[in-house]
């Protein structure tokens, strides 16, 4: 099994703590579900999702992701996978650029590295890294950083993307791919309606150029019959997810002493068959968003000052804004 320095069973058990019947990680309270089989099977179907999103792709914008790993004399390319969750990602990508070293980092060891059974191809490892504190841990050079879901982990997006910034070599290439967790209707709007912002913290980093998004909407659940096939699988694996997620979540409110036992059951016993149970009449979608940016090939820039929030600002803004109002 391929295993980074200092990533030992012993360390990673250490900063791990068992709660109701769920493994959470205790380096970070920025990140709050659980990081056990049960998740990383659950972030496994994700991924999935994603894949479907895209194609059956590994990656949006396929042609800038094959330029920045194209083979090199003398040298391999590098790839980090930040909040690589389960691995699968990292695996996969592994697999397809065997040229390449894969780094995968995260708050806890993808559960795959305690499974004999299953294979670690040898250009593939993982290290414990909070994205948080201890980005100055991993060395510049990388020819590509992948970034998925990670924002609700993050304390402080803006400084995040400056990190990210310092590790990709001058011309290397940041995939960024996020979900919002607002519902919209089937025109794209905000349910109920917030107002956009007008500035994102990738456009605003002097650090990135070209800075591209593509936006999608994507079927909460199998609500119609009328859905394509991929659209289908799309909606059915989504809805599955969910159905995944809400168990997580409730495992990560018990642990929370301020709330009530009856009322975290009864929320999630809610949760559950709302997203069972969704009714024909109600079409309901999640927006992701798909962001890659080019590293400028100028000296890194430092932060100089914390991000200003524009006019209208909300949490989720600064990567996943409104679909334009028809």
């Amino acid at each position: 099994m391929a295993r980074a320095p200092g990533a030992t069973v012993v360390e990673a058990e250490r900063n791990l703590a068992i709660s109701n019947g769920r493994k959470f990680q205790m380096i970070t309270n920025a990140y709050m579900l659980p990081t056990d089989s049960g998740e990383h099977s659950r972030l496994d179907l994700q991924h999935e999702a994603v894949r479907l999103m895209l194609g059956g792709e590994l990656y949006q914008t396929p042609e800038l992701v094959k330029a920045s790993l194209s083979p090199q004399e003398n040298a391999k390319r590098r790839i980090l996978d930040v909040g690589t969750g389960s691995g699968k990602w990292a695996i996969k990508m592994a697999e397809e650029f065997p040229h390449a070293d894969i780094l995968g980092i995260d708050l806890a060891e993808p559960d795959i590295l305690s499974d004999s059974t299953r294979r670690v191809p040898p250009n593939c490892s993982f290290k414990v890294v909070d994205a948080n504190k201890d980005m100055g841990e991993i060395d510049s050079g990388y020819d590509l950083v992948h970034v998925r879901c990670v924002e609700p982990g993050i304390d402080d997006s803006d400084l995040f993307f400056y990190d990210v910034a310092r590790v990709l070599r001058p011309g290397g290439l940041l995939l960024l791919v996020a979900g919002d967790a607002q519902l919209f209707d089937e025109n794209g709007k905000y349910v109920p309606l917030q107002e956009p912002s007008t500035v994102g913290m990738l456009e605003s980093n002097p650090n990135y150029s070209n800075v591209q998004m593509q936006e999608l909407l994507v079927p909460s659940g199998p609500w119609s019959n009328d859905l394509k096939e991929t659209e289908q699988k799309l909606a059915d694996t989504m809805q599955a997810n969910l159905l995944r997620l809400v168990p997580a979540f409730k495992a990560s409110l018990l642990r929370d002493k301020s709330l009530q036992e009856e009322f975290v059951n009864n929320l999630a016993e809610g949760a559950m068959k709302e997203v069972q149970e969704l009714p024909s009449v109600i079409h309901r979608y999640s927006k992701w968003v798909f962001a890659t940016a080019i590293r400028n090939t100028v000296p890194w820039a430092t932060r100089e000052m914390p991000w200003q929030e524009p006019p209208g600002y909300d949490l989720y803004d600064y990567v996943v804004r409104p679909l334009p109002k028809k």
